[in-house]
This record gives structure tokens, C-alpha cells and sequence, in this order.
């Protein structure tokens, strides 16, 4: 993995501004942009763009010590966030994700052989109760985060049509006055506050002690990825109802344990595959029994085949 500086420390004090930062560069794994507008105290849009041949990591830092409401805008390839506390929130394509962070630290992971393009709305607690009152701000981000909560996901949702995000997303962008850029910026966060607010009421918040067991299950799936771990294995396995497995992984990782573990299945496989591993030998780790099975499956996931994926194994 490939590690990218990222363009600057997110800080609660962000100087109003109409000019864009941008860090760019070509490294082994490919080519990255970054370009960054502090349009408003507390309120700044980061535009990602990312053609990477490896997996790319973005280091993030947020030094600040309040919340942060995160607005990711996935406009094509997929991403995500890992945290030092081994949690992963993930950025699916044409698709809003809306998450609160307590900080910053960790990577913005990239994927390999896609083009991934990412508009990101960022703002702070304290602007964000400045434009909506601390009543309305409170109800939106919820209860304090937990200790093991470095994050928490507030919803995901397809990426509507919205002029605002059209012109942001634009080169031309750019080319306009502080007063139309920060117009835009704004009328995009409006825009989606009131497509939360519509939103269908969110299910009780995990508890420590669910997420504890939660990253039980998470680290028992990727230590026993040759074994059968549907539903019905990982709750006898675990302790834990059905029920309350799903509830598990739709609340943080907004997939079914089925569609988890098919990722983790197909992240692994690259890996080996990179790593210089024969499509058998992947195909008997990950828990399937015939390497047919492995190549239709990972054809579907990633576009192209287990074998288009070369490396040389260390011997």
C-alpha cells in the first residue's frame, strides 16, 4: 500500500477563503489530486481525485476538539476511512455517505485499477449550530461518541441530482468569485440536511459493549476466511442472534454479513494474487472449493479476472 500526504490538517480555526489548495503528484501507484476551499469558518469542500495501479492510503489528521459532520460525496470508484481503533467506514459509488467524527487520525484507502473520484463537505459542530441552532445541530449528530466511537455513521443514501453538486464537482468552479463558491457550497449542505431530516428515523445507537463484540466478529471473519461463515455459523460461533448480527453490520459498515465477508473474501484474493499466489491456492484460503467458483465471483466484484492480476511471490 502507498501512503499519500494529505493536503493539510483539517483545524477547528479555517481562514475564509475563494482559493483552492491543491496537492498533486505521480507516484509508482499512480496519480492523485487533492484540492481543498475554506469557504466559511468551520466549513470547507475537499475534492478527491485518484487513478491509482496499487492500493493508495491518504494520511488524515483533524487537530481540532470538536465534531465534525462529514459529507462524502462517492461520484465514482470506491474508497474508505480506517481508523486506528480498526474500524472502516466505506465510500460506495453514487452514493451520499453522512458520518460525525471526533477526530480525524487515520488513512482514506483507495482502491486499485479504477479511476475514484470524491467531494467531501466538511464542517465543524460549532458552524454547523451557527447555521442551524444548537437545538436542531444536537438532534442531527446525535449523543457524545463512545470511546471505542472515533466516528459513527449517520446515513448513506444515492447521490441525488443537485445543481450545487454539479458546479462544485466542475474544473470551472474554480474560475468563479468567493461569493458564488461559497453559494454553492452552502446550498449543497442545505440541500442535504433536509434530505436527512426526511429520512426514515434511525434505530437505536450501537452500545460499547455491541461494538466490542462486533469487532470480535470482525477479526474472527478475517482470521477464518476458508471457513462457511454464513449467518447461521457466525451467530452459533459467536453468541450472538441473528438478528442482532445484521443489526451489527448495517448500523456500522451498511452491509449485510453476507456482503461483508464477500468483500473481505475479494480483498483478500487480491492481495495473494499481487503477492504472486496461484488462483487454486487463493481459491482454497478464501473458502471456496473450486477455483471456477473463485474467478466468477472476483470477475463480478473487481471487472476483470484472478489472473489479469500479476505479482511475484517471495519466495
Amino acid at each position: 500500500m502507498r501512503e499519500l500526504l494529505s493536503p493539510g490538517r483539517v483545524s477547528q480555526d479555517l481562514s475564509v477563503s475563494s482559493a483552492w489548495t491543491r496537492l498533486e503528484g505521480v507516484a509508482g501507484a499512480g496519480n492523485h489530486q487533492v484540492e481543498r476551499l475554506d469557504c466559511e469558518a468551520g466549513v470547507a469542500v475537499i475534492k478527491s481525485q485518484m487513478t491509482a495501479h496499487k492500493v493508495c492510503a491518504e494520511l488524515c489528521l483533524h487537530e481540532g476538539t470538536e465534531r465534525m459532520l462529514v459529507i462524502a460525496f462517492a461520484l465514482s470508484g470506491q474508497s474508505a476511512f480506517h481508523c486506528p481503533k480498526g474500524r472502516e467506514l466505506k465510500f460506495q459509488p453514487n452514493q451520499a455517505t453522512v458520518s460525525v467524527f471526533r477526530e480525524g487520525k487515520g488513512q482514506r484507502v483507495y482502491a486499485a485499477d479504477a479511476p475514484i473520484q470524491q467531494l467531501r463537505l466538511v464542517v465543524t459542530e460549532s458552524a454547523l449550530a451557527r447555521f442551524i441552532g444548537p437545538e436542531r445541530c444536537q438532534g442531527l449528530l446525535g449523543s457524545a461518541l463512545g470511546q471505542h466511537e472515533s466516528f459513527r455513521r449517520l446515513a448513506c443514501y444515492d447521490i441525488n441530482p443537485s445543481e450545487h453538486l454539479r458546479r462544485l464537482k466542475s474544473p470551472g468552479i474554480q474560475r468563479q468569485d468567493g461569493l458564488t463558491q461559497r453559494i454553492h457550497v452552502l446550498s449543497l449542505l442545505s440541500e442535504q440536511l433536509q434530505a436527512l431530516e426526511v429520512a426514515p428515523a434511525r434505530q437505536a445507537r450501537l452500545t460499547a459493549r455491541d461494538l466490542d463484540t462486533l469487532d470480535r466478529i470482525d477479526l474472527f471473519m478475517k482470521s477464518n476466511l476458508d471457513q462457511p461463515l454464513n449467518n447461521g455459523f457466525l451467530c452459533t460461533a459467536m453468541g450472538v442472534s441473528e438478528y442482532r448480527l445484521k443489526e451489527y453490520f448495517r448500523q456500522v459498515h451498511g452491509v449485510s454479513p453476507g456482503r461483508y465477508l464477500l468483500e473481505l473474501r475479494m480483498t483478500r484474493a487480491r492481495e495473494m494474487l499481487a503477492a504472486g499466489y496461484r488462483v487454486s491456492e487463493v481459491a482454497y484460503k478464501i473458502g471456496y472449493q473450486h477455483p471456477n467458483n473463485l474467478t466468477a465471483a472476483f470477475t463480478r466484484y473487481f471487472g476483470h479476472t484472478p489472473k489479469s492480476v500479476r505479482g511475484n511471490r517471495a519466495l
